[in-house]
């Protein structure tokens, strides 16, 4: 992805903090999945426990994208 000249140092190394704190969810909800399919952790493993969590990486992978459009300028949009 080229920057435009117009972009500063600053904004960019913002966009990419924004977008990496945005993985954090799913990271964490991805740990925790993984972590229950083992069936090592008890009570991690149960269905009811599971597809919250299948749930919630669903929405942290959309706030995600949507970290990636907000940060992104119109005019790259324009152009993919």
């Amino acid at each position: 992805m080229k920057s435009s000249s117009t972009e500063s140092p600053a904004r960019i190394w913002l966009r990419r903090l924004v977008i990496a704190v945005s993985c954090a969810p799913l990271a964490a909800l991805s740990v925790l999945h993984t972590m229950g399919r083992s069936e090592d952790f008890g009570v991690l493993g149960r269905w009811y426990v599971m597809v919250p969590l299948a749930v919630g990486c669903y929405f942290a992978w959309n706030l995600i994208e949507k970290a990636i459009s907000w940060t992104t300028p119109v005019e790259t949009r324009e152009e993919a």
